[in-house]
């Protein structure tokens, strides 16, 4: 699956053993603030999937998670 510009895919099981999902939310929730302003998230039974209105901020999440995005 490729994400689009807008979107930040998240599995829920840990990579490396580094952040829990909980924590990747509450950190998203610190710097973007509440769902539907800056963003949206979309559970899924693997994945979140965190679907920005700006680019810039897609790129900075990414950034942010990058040692758990595959």
């Amino acid at each position: 699956m490729s994400p689009s510009d807008h979107e930040v895919i998240i599995d829920w099981t840990p990579q490396r053993g580094t952040i829990w999902w909980n924590e990747i939310c509450a950190k998203v929730l610190e710097v973007f603030g509440l769902p539907g302003t800056r963003f949206i998230f979309t559970p899924t039974e693997d994945y979140m999937i965190f679907t920005f209105k700006s680019i810039k901020d897609a790129q900075l999440c990414r950034i942010m998670f990058s040692e758990v995005i595959s």
